[in-house]
């Protein structure tokens, strides 16, 4: 990370090293951060990227990131004014990896924490600074910040935002100097209470003793002119009252490096037009197949030999652009391709049982994914992996097969290569949801704002690129990354279902289909999940699922629970847990299969579900922060649709607490025919 850090100084820059993660998710353009060893605070700024997509490659992202847009806007939100249209204006984005981003020092008031005077220097770090009252060096930048739902954040400083009132008696705003009224420039300001609690915070004159603030308080300077804009082109639909005014521009007062200060908006998507690995379907493949329209169907059957040629042309063009890894992973599909038979064609092929059954889109959509998944992903059996000769857990097969049928697992897979995109295009202040509520005023908007654009020296001179100069950067990395998939017997599940009342036909030939045509329609994160009676038993079930996996695996992997992600496959009833953590592989997850899966199905079963809230979650919700709930960059469908109960049973988590409906839990089947 560079940084242009103390711009009124003649001071060098400095860079402390952050990696491709940090700069896609923490370190990013208007976020404010500790400078090393907490020598300042900063302000991130432009952001700088190593490589660029092409257009033809950045099509799919931008449609996905226009789709999170509208829903934005659809539940309350705002999007930023500078925030160009994903799909009519595409050429005013750019698409790469981060390198590294611009930091300047955030000018704050300073505050000396040996005796609490505050004061107002300019363009120096704290670490060079001495108090001017006690002549200590115990100076630091003030760590409270102003924050509003458009975004905008201001400094303490010595002069804040607000607003007076006009001759017609109207607001407006305007600016108000933190001084001692009655010393003036003699003043000598403190902080009364060194406390983190902003309604303990009263700035006095120490020389006079008066109050010169009571309670922090600052008005949103770029929405107030937003308003004095609205009443002279006479645009009156929020009202033009004091409180009206007052409830659109008050600012939160927070710590700078609270949530609140910066909630980054990403996305997570699967790639899909990767060569096959085999070209050959099994069983669940060609019942996939086979509820996709028949257009959508293989027009001929499969032949190894075209798949090898397509792995061909695609390793030597890894080889071309330098990439052996990918040259290497590509000739092991190929020696898998080799041994590969014939299969017929999928549209030939009739099915009565498919005949007349009705998908979602978004079902469609992700039986595509599914497919893509089955048959361009490398996978290895976990059972494989732990008959190897360097496997410490190779005697407890017998003891795994078993908690795995205990637990309904069909599938058990070591995944060596996902190819997901991750991708960060803007960022809001105040709140992560669409709507806030401040003072009396509630679905105030939010907005997303994005990136600041490419100055000439990121463009021109870092990437050669001329033409990128004043575009919107959207940073995103594309990488192949290691985890483990499991999923649920189909029939374990329509037996469930049937448990609690969903009416599955006991002699249904596919149970798969039965439950995949009869999903109800959703929006595409899953709000209104609840309200949906077999999607989200379905949906809940894999999902809880998930969650409780990805737990479980923080503890056997090596891995934070931050650096783990999941993507759902629900027409395969199962999910991949993986390392997000970068597109370089450390191993964890094979090591986890290798030598500690006997440990992790263990943890699976118990210690994964445990919450410290019980029994107010369990009768609740049951799901909570203590538990199975997932920070935001982890969960595509931002933790929607979880319950313990699920799979333990108990409590029914979208009835409300004092309605008494339970289900059956999943893992509660023991002796249920099916």
């Amino acid at each position: 990370m560079d940084s242009n850090s103390y711009s009124n100084s003649d001071i060098a820059a400095l860079s402390m090293t952050r990696g491709v993660s940090q700069l896609l998710f923490n370190y990013l353009p208007g976020r404010t951060v500790d400078w090393e060893d907490g020598v300042a605070v900063v302000k991130l700024g432009n952001v700088r990227l190593s490589s660029v997509w092409e257009p033809s490659r950045a099509e799919v992202l931008l449609a996905e990131v226009n789709e999170q847009l509208k829903r934005w806007e659809s539940r309350g939100g705002r999007i930023d004014r500078n925030f160009p249209d994903p799909l009519r204006e595409a050429q005013r984005f750019t698409i790469g990896l981060p390198e590294s981003v611009e930091a300047r020092v955030f000018e704050t008031a300073f505050l000396c924490s040996s005796c609490g005077t505050l004061f107002f220097p300019r363009g120096l770090p704290a670490a060079s600074l001495f108090c001017p009252a006690c002549h200590s060096r115990t100076v630091r930048q003030f760590g409270q910040v102003f924050v509003h739902g458009c975004g905008e954040i201001v400094a303490v400083s010595e002069y804040l935002p607000t607003t007076r009132k006009t001759k017609d008696g109207l607001l407006v705003p305007s600016k108000r100097r933190l001084r001692c009224p009655n010393c003036k420039e003699g003043g000598h300001l403190e902080l009364s209470a060194m406390s983190e609690r902003v309604k303990d915070m009263k700035v006095i004159c120490k020389k006079c003793g008066h109050t010169v603030v009571d309670r922090f308080t600052a008005t949103c300077p770029r929405c107030a002119k937003d308003i004095v804009k609205e009443r002279a082109i006479g645009s009156v639909d929020r009202g033009d009252t004091d409180s009206t005014f007052v409830t659109r521009t008050a600012m939160r007062m927070t710590r700078y490096s609270a949530n609140a200060t910066y909630y980054p908006q990403s996305l997570t998507i699967l790639r899909l037009d990767r060569p096959s690995v085999t070209g050959i379907p099994d069983d669940e493949q060609r019942t996939l197949w086979s509820l996709l329209p028949v257009g959508e169907r293989p027009l001929r059957p499969v032949n190894p030999i075209d798949v090898i040629q397509e792995l061909t042309k695609a390793a030597q063009a890894a080889r071309q652009t330098g990439d052996s890894q990918r040259a290497a992973e590509l000739m092991s599909r190929i020696a898998v391709a080799a041994t590969a038979v014939v299969s017929p064609s999928l549209e030939e092929e009739k099915n009565d049982e498919t005949e007349g059954i009705h998908l979602e889109i978004d079902v469609q959509s992700s039986i595509r994914e599914s497919l893509a998944f089955r048959s361009t992903v490398t996978t290895i059996d976990a059972m494989s992996v732990i008959d190897s000769e360097d496997s410490a857990t190779a005697l407890l097969a017998d003891e795994i097969a078993n908690t795995r049928s205990q637990l309904g697992i069909k599938d058990l897979m070591l995944v060596e290569d996902l190819p997901v995109i991750t991708a960060t295009f803007g960022y809001t202040r105040r709140s992560f949801l669409p709507t806030f509520e401040e003072l009396s005023a509630q679905d105030l908007p939010t907005e997303i704002r994005a990136f600041p654009s490419l100055d000439k020296y990121a463009a021109a001179q870092r990437l050669g690129r001329p033409e990128l100069v004043g575009t919107v950067p959207i940073l995103a990395r594309e990488g192949d990354h290691e985890g483990i998939f499991l999923s649920l017997d189909p029939a374990r599940v329509a037996a469930w279902l049937r448990t609690n009342g969903i009416a599955v036909p006991q002699n249904e030939k596919s149970p798969l289909s039965w439950i995949l045509s009869h999903l109800e329609p959703i929006d595409r994160y899953y709000d209104d999940i609840w309200s949906c009676r077999v999607r989200r038993m379905v949906f809940g079930l894999v999902h809880t699922l998930s969650h409780a996996a990805m737990r479980a695996a923080s503890w056997y992997s090596g891995l934070e629970r931050t650096s783990l992600s999941e993507y759902l496959f629900l027409p395969l009833l199962g999910t991949v847990i993986y390392d997000s953590s970068g597109s370089f592989q450390l191993g964890g997850f094979e090591t986890l299969v290798r030598d500690q899966l006997s440990a992790f199905l263990d943890a699976l079963a118990n210690e994964a579900l445990y919450c410290v809230y019980d029994s107010t979650c369990i009768d609740g919700r049951g799901a909570c922060h203590g538990c199975i709930q997932s920070p935001e960059i982890s969960c595509r469908t931002f933790n929607h649709g979880l319950s313990r109960t699920f799979l333990i049973g108990g409590h029914a988590p979208w009835a409300d607490v004092s309605n008494f409906e339970q289900i059956v839990g999943f893992w509660q089947l023991d002796g249920v025919e099916y």
